[in-house]
């Protein structure tokens, strides 16, 4: 599997991020360009490190999470990489909306 990278570091979903992905069609490239081409969308307080970002489609929004971490491979390399433990999409309501 290819992992893109976002700011030199790869982008890996959780076990519940790949079903969501896999639900709604999507792949990781396609989570990428929401990081770079969408806008801030946090709706409370995240640990440090942590992103949340939105990119409008149409009448849906396109939201994923991610977080700074490491991953452990077996012979004890260790990695940085991005987690990604949530996506969704959700539809654009005018009232609800923040500033784009």
């Amino acid at each position: 599997m290819l992992y893109p990278e976002y700011n030199n570091k790869r982008i890996v979903p959780t076990r519940s991020a790949y079903y969501e992905l896999m639900d709604l069609k999507l792949d990781l490239f396609e989570i990428l360009d929401v990081f770079e081409n969408g806008y801030d969308c946090a709706k409370g307080k995240r640990e440090k490190g942590t992103i949340e970002r939105c990119l409008k489609k149409g009448k849906k929004v396109l939201r994923a999470v991610m977080a700074e971490g490491e991953f452990s491979y077996p012979d004890g390399c260790v990695e940085n990489v991005y987690w990604l433990p949530h996506v969704s999409e959700e539809t654009f309501k005018k009232r609800r909306r923040k500033r784009i």
